[in-house]
């Protein structure tokens, strides 16, 4: 002891002065630092009231654009990486300006309205403008489709690194994701039928992308067909919208639909309600894109598509159009007895036959198909509530965790030679453990088991069911058999993939076996897939909770209806700190160590137990170490 006080002492003699001369030079030039920090405190408060006066993501967002049409004009000068890299980077950079602008859209409602010209005139009083309207809902559906559009592009170009075509098929990705953002950000109804054209148009290219299969060809033709039939309905509403209201601005619209709550049109000596008509045909238009029951035989069929094609449009974007057409419009749907009837009774059914349906599918995309469908119903029944909110939560948890399962199954059926049928897998956690974990996640949210984000917003649809509408316990009955399914063909789905007996041909586990076995990546995939998924699905946590805890917690709302029945007090203690998120990182560490044990312990008994053990020890013992600093710090 004596000798460390004596160690003690010379090393505080020797470096004193040294502190002493750092406190006199800190005392002698504090006034020039504090104008400094001061200096450098207004030039950033000038830097964000520059960007929030200049919305910075609509010019990256014409960047990538511009990138789209250089890449489609030079595609031979280019070659497949000058392709890609190219669009990465805009992507890149239009998706990293949007995470700038979340807060200021989202909490403080902010809008854009982004002028760019006269575009023509209809008549001598009526011009169209080409302008832009970013709102809290355009900009909802906007960093929902880039986000999941970022991942899929770099899973896109790992999954087909050996097949021919791909510079092709990546602009076609680009050419959808543009297309989506055109149509959600579009100010006028001439904009937005545009918009709706295009993703007809690029999605057919994207699942007609083998065109030497027949049944390929078929399938891109019956989507392109019921979307023609949704075209003709949006048409329709454009050319009544002009009839009466002479405009064809969104916000003139929605501000002005109030006047005509009691207005009749004669047809065929039939007089109908204004409001009514508007919203049967808008209806119309939503179902079919959003596959809606009895429109809904286009999206199985058109999981032909490669995978990330499916994984991208068929998962939160292109059946997401019509919802956002629903949400656009809202004001007509308040004032329509028609929409209040029939929109609760189409989204439940369709939640029950999407669910029904998948559990009883063996085909793995086909399920996923099904349950999007399920997914999409759900949105629907939300839509008839007045719960703005909880439609915006539900499409974020559902569009990324469906894109995240779709991108690991996707690795799933390339390792199984391009088999779908989980009737011919199995035992798939030994050789691909990293699609076994993030598939587990992706479900467990996907299903809506306990104290994960699907569970909360599961929790939520069912709160908010309004007790007046009509056939009350047929829209609750049918609600609850999807929810129930979904926890049905989730189980079904990861077991037979990932734990089944083995029942694929023994040349694909000789392969797998002898293949990076025993890899650093712990996979049989390439690392570039691995990077996107996980990058997913950490982008989801963190954009998910981040919109869920200020929508509650901080009193946020933008539904009159929702403010009426003050819903966020009540889920106050549900969304606090200390409870839901606490039950979220108990579950997810839980979760986490048991497939940890798996990977780690179950199956690689013959490469050095004693490495595997030290290893599995050593980030045990670090996870816990980390869990309880993170529990601390709540």
């Amino acid at each position: 002891m004596d000798y460390i006080e004596s160690l003690f002492d010379i090393y505080f003699e020797f470096y004193s002065p040294i502190f002493d001369y750092m406190l006199s030079f800190f005392d002698k030039y504090s006034f020039y630092f504090d104008i400094f920090l001061s200096l450098v405190n207004e030039y950033i408060i000038y830097i964000y009231n520059f960007l929030l006066n200049n919305p910075l993501f609509f010019w990256f967002g014409s960047f990538f654009l511009l990138t789209i049409i250089f890449s489609f004009l030079f595609i031979s000068y280019l070659g497949l990486y000058g392709v890609f890299f190219l669009n990465l980077i805009s992507l890149f950079f239009f998706w990293l300006s949007l995470l700038f602008y979340i807060k200021p859209i989202f909490i403080d409602q902010i809008v854009y309205n982004i002028y760019l010209c006269k575009w023509f005139y209809i008549n001598y009083n009526v011009k169209v403008n080409f302008n832009f309207l970013i709102d809290t809902v355009s900009f909802s559906f906007i960093l929902l489709t880039t986000t999941i559009g970022l991942f899929v592009y770099i899973y896109a170009f790992s999954y087909f690194r050996y097949e021919p075509l791909v510079d092709r098929f990546i602009l076609f990705l680009c050419s959808f994701i543009i297309s989506m953002i055109f149509l959600v950000s579009s100010g006028n109804l001439i904009m937005l039928f545009l918009g709706w054209e295009l993703i007809g148009l690029t999605s057919f290219f994207l699942i007609n992308f083998w065109v030497s299969r027949v049944g390929t060809l078929k399938a891109a033709f019956k989507a392109f067909s019921f979307n023609k039939v949704s075209d003709f309905f949006m048409l329709m509403f454009i050319i009544v919208i002009y009839n009466f209201l002479y405009d064809f601005e969104i916000q003139s619209i929605n501000s002005q639909i109030h006047l005509y709550y009691n207005y009749k049109i004669s047809i065929l000596n039939i007089n109908i309600n204004l409001i009514e008509l508007l919203s049967f045909i808008i209806l119309s238009a939503a179902f079919i894109k959003s596959a809606q029951f009895g429109a809904h035989i286009w999206l199985p069929d058109s999981m032909e598509a490669p995978v990330p094609a499916s994984s991208l449009i068929h998962s939160a974007t292109l059946v997401s159009a019509g919802i956002f057409l629903i949400l656009r419009f809202y004001p007509i749907f308040e004032y329509s007895f028609y929409s209040f009837c029939i929109l609760p009774i189409i989204g439940s059914l369709t939640a029950a036959y999407g669910g029904l349906v998948a559990s009883f599918q063996s085909d793995t995309k086909r399920i996923l198909a099904y349950s999007t469908i399920s997914h999409c119903g759900f949105l629907m029944l939300l839509c008839s509530f007045n719960l703005n909110e909880f439609v915006i939560l539900y499409l974020y948890v559902h569009g990324f965790f469906k894109a995240a399962v779709f991108m690991c199954i996707g690795n799933v059926i390339r390792i199984s030679k391009n088999y779908q049928d989980f009737r011919r897998m199995g035992f798939y956690y030994k050789y691909l453990p990293f699609e076994c974990f993030c598939a587990f996640i992706c479900l467990l949210n996907l299903s809506g088991l306990p104290f994960t984000l699907g569970f909360s917003i599961k929790h939520l649809l069912f709160l908010g069911v309004n007790n007046n509408i009509y056939l009350y316990y047929f829209v609750i009955f049918n609600a609850l058999i999807g929810a129930i399914a979904g926890l049905f063909y989730s189980h079904r789905l990861f077991y037979y993939v990932f734990f089944d007996f083995k029942k694929g041909k023994k040349n694909v586990y000789r392969y797998l076996n002898r293949n990076n076995l025993y890899s650093i990546y712990y996979s049989n995939t390439s690392l570039a897939s691995n990077f996107s998924i996980l990058s997913l699905l950490i982008v989801s946590y963190i954009i998910s909770l981040y919109i869920y805890i200020n929508f509650f917690n901080i009193n946020f709302n933008f539904s009159d209806y929702f403010n009426s029945l003050n819903y966020s007090n009540y889920y106050n203690l549900y969304t606090s700190y200390n409870g839901f998120l606490f039950n979220l990182s108990y579950l997810n560490w839980i979760v986490i160590l048991l497939i940890i044990g798996f990977i780690y312990i179950s199956w690689r008994t013959s490469y050095n137990n004693y490495i595997i053990l030290d290893n599995f020890i050593r980030l045990t013992l670090f996870s816990i170490f980390f869990f309880f600093n993170y529990q601390f710090v709540l």
